[in-house]
């Protein structure tokens, strides 16, 4: 196979903190806890395993979390990749001059690019421009019309290089030190003067690098009475804050030491070498409970899109027999052939313990982040020792010789909790739909959490569902047909195998991949596949710094086009909230309306009256925004605009939540 360079992970996530000094690294699986580093971003390492954070913050600030990214190379020796060591050779192929050329790395020179459109972009209403803006929407800061002045509402401090080689060239700050650079001006409460920070790393020849976002900083511009104030969970004008996003590319400085066999010339050309494809970051807020998973997270969101969109696993989804490769996504017509022609592959059987179990634990460490007692009273996922989600009856499939009644009792509890759980199309129903063998059903569908838009009845997504990728897999565990590898003795690939694509998965097993309301760390932007180059990997665009796009609305530029061209600095981060800390705040429970007879009518009830709307409390995403913890309410704020001011200063008081060894959980 040709020789491959890729930056891993895909996507990264960087998260804010207040702390000047302190950080520490990504976490790199779903539910683990990040990685402990010292002040060069190197990984702590003890009795030879990474060292794990037990201390979020530094003298009572929140420390910043570095998405970690490096190169792997794919070649005949090690086609699953591994890591680029300096020092290493390899033999590539110029692709302009077809030349065969022999090479040493010396270094790794790393660019980042951050900003962030949110004050330039569209308002956010629900799920109102997900498929393109109307050509009326309301823009953010509408009154300002200015094409130049509306360009100073990108914070646009233009991209940074960094390498290790020389030391005064590792580490760099997305400040304004690099004109054209455009900063928001004197904000109130906070001013922003960076959206973080860039650092290049050596360990054991390993040339990584780390991306910091930003302080945590949000401010308004306006003045006057009543100024500062929020009158928005998600638009706010004249406000910004310092989350962000961007590309991460990278290119090989190295010793030229042969061209077709030949030794090379000292005056030979050096053509330029290294991944050819960008990864990218998102810079969220922190993430106060990162050992609770959430129900839906961005890697299933991502995964989902790669299986039925890319040809990720064809063999779980593609084309019958199911035993063709990937088709090369670079090739647009092969591609959508196969988008035309594939379909779920329901002899596949998944493996218990790696598929199926991860998504069904979820649920059980949500009694940590809310108050279950509150809505559903004691254990209402019945998770003790012969209830619905013990795990011993769900993870034996049929066999032959097995007790038919216990076969049978079994295949009653897995057809119970995939009964439960909510379908596409099914995005606006409260309860089960009964059935001939369970006609008397009045249960809630799974989970019981906010939608993508449960705030109007206007193209309403009232609740949450799994994504089709883990419908399938719970569908097929569900009618038996699965794998308890630890019965067998069978020790599972990783899924897909590789430590590259094992990083690309678990960079965003702490991400939320579902209630897009706006969200977390990014919105439904995230499931188009329009915005992919591949799977997992965002196709970018050719930024140019102090000319970072605008609106269709003031640039005239149609919104599918931008994305064909693809993403800018700050096109993921654009759609969410403004500031975050309001989204933040509000997002704990809402109450939904589930008047169903007509979405935008409500009948009169029999004496003429008009009928109230029938309300169901429901969770937003408890794992990202911790709601009650310990008996207690985790926040001061109130939920209301006021609140959400408060929230401004008040997310860096705010404790983090790790599991304690006895079963509980410990706020710090």
């Amino acid at each position: 196979m040709p020789t491959i360079f890729r930056i891993h992970p895909a996507i990264g996530i960087a998260r804010l903190g207040n702390s000047p000094n302190s950080f520490y690294i990504a976490p790199e699986a779903a539910g683990a806890l990040p990685i402990e580093c010292d002040q060069s971003g190197n990984p702590i390492v003890k009795d030879g395993k990474v060292v794990r954070v037990t201390n979020f913050k530094d003298n009572g600030q929140i420390r910043r979390q570095a998405a970690r990214f490096q190169v792997f190379v794919y070649d005949d020796t090690t086609p699953e990749g591994r890591e680029v060591a300096i020092g290493d050779t390899f033999a590539i192929v110029d692709e302009h001059s077809g030349q065969l050329l022999s090479v040493r790395i010396d270094d790794i020179a790393w660019t980042v690019y951050l900003a962030n459109k949110k004050s330039s972009w569209y308002e956010f209403k629900e799920t109102a421009g997900e498929h393109g803006y109307a050509a009326d929407h309301q823009l953010r800061n509408a009154d300002i019309t200015n094409s130049e002045e509306r360009q100073q509402l990108i914070i646009d401090p233009g991209p940074r290089s960094v390498a290790f080689k020389n030391p005064k060239s590792r580490r760099a700050e997305f400040d304004s030190s690099v004109a054209p650079a455009s900063f928001p001006p004197a904000l109130t409460p906070n001013p922003i003067a960076s959206l973080g920070t860039v650092i290049c790393t050596q360990q054991d020849n390993r040339n990584r690098l780390l991306v910091l976002g930003g302080y945590g900083n949000s401010g308004t511009m306006l003045a006057g009475f009543g100024n500062p104030k929020i009158e928005a969970y998600a638009n706010n004008d004249g406000w910004f804050d310092d989350t962000s996003d961007g590309p991460v590319t990278a290119v090989f400085r190295y010793t030229l030491l042969a061209i077709d066999g030949q030794p090379a010339p000292a005056n030979a050309r050096h053509p330029k070498l290294g991944p050819k494809d960008p990864a990218w970051t998102i810079v969220g807020y922190p993430r106060y409970a990162p050992e609770i998973v959430d129900i839906v997270t961005m890697d299933d969101l991502v995964f989902d899109v790669a299986v039925r969109q890319f040809a990720y696993l064809p063999y779980i989804y593609g084309v019958p027999p199911f035993d063709g490769g990937a088709v090369p996504p670079a090739d647009a017509k092969a591609l959508a052939t196969w988008r035309r022609r594939a379909q779920w592959n329901f002899q596949y059987r998944p493996y218990f313990w790696r598929d199926i179990w991860p998504i069904l634990k979820r649920p059980i460490d949500y009694q940590f982040v809310m108050d279950k007692d509150a809505l559903f009273g004691g254990n209402p996922h019945n998770t003790d020792p012969g209830g619905n989600f013990d795990a011993t009856p769900l993870s034996i499939p049929p066999f032959d010789g097995e007790d038919p009644h216990e076969r049978e009792q079994r295949r009653q509890r897995r057809q119970f909790l995939y009964s439960v759980l909510r379908k596409a199309g099914h995005e606006n129903e409260l309860l089960v739909t009964p059935s001939a063998e369970n006609p008397n059903y009045k249960l809630f569908q799974m989970p019981l959490l906010c939608g993508d838009n449960p705030l109007s009845n206007e193209a309403p997504s009232k609740f949450l569902r799994l994504t089709d990728t883990m419908l399938f897999l719970l569908d097929q565990w569900a009618r038996g047909l699965f794998i308890n590898e630890q019965r067998e003795g069978i020790v599972p690939p990783p899924q897909p195998p590789g430590p590259g694509a094992q990083l690309d998965r678990g960079a965003l097993g702490g991400g939320l991949g579902g209630s897009f309301c706006p969200g977390g760390e990014a919105s439904w932007v995230m499931r188009n596949p329009a915005i992919y180059s591949a799977a997992y990997r965002i196709a970018a665009a050719s930024p140019s710094q102090g000319a970072l796009s605008q609106p269709a609305a003031v640039s005239g530029a149609a919104t599918t086009a931008d994305l064909a061209a693809g993403l800018e600095p700050g096109d993921v981060t654009k759609y969410s909230a403004v500031p975050w800390q309001a989204d933040f705040n509000e997002c704990t429970n809402q109450g939904i309306d589930i008047t169903y007879t007509a979405w935008n009518l409500i009948e009169p009830d029999s004496t003429g009256d008009p009928a109230k709307p029938i309300q169901q409390l429901t969770y937003w995403w408890p794992a990202h925004r911790p709601v009650f913890v310990n008996g207690g309410s985790w926040s001061p704020t109130a939920q209301n605009n006021a609140g959400d001011l408060a929230m401004v200063t008040a997310w860096a008081q705010l404790g983090f939540i790790t599991k304690t060894s006895d079963g509980g959980v410990n706020v710090s």
